[in-house]
């Protein structure tokens, strides 16, 4: 299906957070929201428009405390700008040309600016959600539609060449799925109890605020705890979180998040040695870690050793070292067995990585893909993140 690009726009908005959220180094109460429109025509002449929205999350991308969030924030959207000029100079070309067009560009520019491929591929990751949506409009068909007949003419061995000759469709279930887990993220200063919480602090707007009232009102039962590098500290908030769901007794999941806050394989391998010794139910309970190490050091070769001896503990990913479309296949050799999916790192990106980890899985490996978000709201990110 050829697709033209005739116009883009931008739109931007800051939205407060209902309460304080901290995550790696930094505490946020409030996000810079990212809506694009993109008109698209299709070779018959039909047009539509697409939607996209992100939050623009500058700490998670750069972690550098020397720049601001401003300066943050206008990388992200020149980002942006640098991969819509590649849609709208790309003329009439398939899906996944305009994709690889609108992500090389995005690739150029942040080299250009000395920006890392984290952050440079998120501008191009915008740019397809709105182009596939606006295909999906003027089709009439929904996203898993457009993916069972191979509408964005994708070809994933350009991505993973290991993945010669396999189609997609192959590896899509008969449906999309009714129906999921909520997964409740628990920031590091996200209160656990309810009577932590100060008077001044309480919000009275009727909704859970505590992870307590999470998990007794909402009957929330998978949770990913954010840990903060420190493996004492961690270990006291892990158990206290861990006090609170023995008393409400209840079959939990859990997945560990480390934002890249370990520097030192060695502390974190104390951190899971302690939580087996003295919190076994709880540690029995967590699924995997996702990005506990520094991006500096989560993809160095020398630390192989370290990464395997943790990851035979728990199951790693790499969430933040995903930078570029070979990271995942690096991060395969070094130990790891699984990376994250979210919409700011591209859907097409995820639906490649998907399929490797079939390929892998259909050779006796166990590997994994996760569904993670980057703190998406309604309407358009948020419904977009859970496709």
């Amino acid at each position: 299906m050829q697709i033209t690009v005739k116009e883009i726009q931008f739109y931007v908005r800051e939205m407060p957070m209902r309460m304080p959220f901290k995550f790696g180094n930094v505490t946020i109460d409030s996000q810079t929201a990212l809506h694009v429109a993109m008109d698209v025509e299709l070779a018959y002449g039909r047009q539509a428009r697409g939607w996209a929205a992100d939050m623009l999350a500058p700490r998670w991308f750069d972690k550098d405390p020397n720049k601001t969030v401003a300066e943050g924030i206008r990388n992200l959207v020149e980002g942006a700008y640098a991969a819509a000029e590649a849609y709208r100079a790309g003329g009439r070309q398939n899906g996944f040309a305009l994709w690889r067009a609108g992500y090389e560009a995005g690739q150029a520019w942040g080299l250009a600016q000395g920006v890392d491929p984290l952050l440079a591929s998120n501008g191009g990751a915008l740019m397809e959600r709105a182009m596939i949506d606006g295909l999906g409009v003027a089709l009439y068909r929904p996203y898993f539609s457009l993916l069972q007949d191979n509408v964005l003419a994708l070809d994933l061995a350009q991505i993973h060449p290991e993945l010669a000759g396999v189609e997609l469709s192959a590896l899509l279930p008969p449906a999309p799925l009714r129906s999921l887990h909520i997964r409740h993220t628990v920031g590091l200063v996200d209160p656990i109890r309810t009577v932590d919480i100060a008077d001044d602090d309480r919000l009275h707007d009727g909704l859970p605020q505590s992870v307590q009232e999470y998990v007794t009102e909402q009957g929330v039962r998978y949770l990913k705890v954010k840990i903060g590098g420190d493996p004492v500290a961690d270990f006291e908030r892990l158990r206290q979180i861990a006090d609170l769901l023995d008393e409400v007794s209840f079959d939990y999941h859990i997945s560990l998040d480390g934002n890249e806050q370990y520097s030192d394989a060695g502390d974190l391998s104390v951190l899971l040695e302690r939580l087996e010794e003295r919190l076994p139910v709880f540690y029995g309970r967590i699924l995997y870690i996702e990005q506990p190490l520094d991006r500096s050091i989560s993809l160095d070769a020398g630390l192989a050793g370290d990464i395997r001896g943790i990851a035979a503990k728990r199951p790693m990913l790499i969430d933040e070292s995903d930078e570029t479309l070979e990271t995942f296949r690096q991060a395969l050799e070094l130990g790891y067995t699984g990376v994250s999916s979210k919409s700011c790192k591209g859907l097409i990106k995820a639906l490649a990585n998907y399929a490797l980890v079939h390929q892998l899985n259909d050779t006796g490996r166990d590997c994994f893909i996760t569904a993670e978000d980057l703190t998406t709201v309604p309407v358009v990110a948020l419904q977009q993140d859970l496709v």
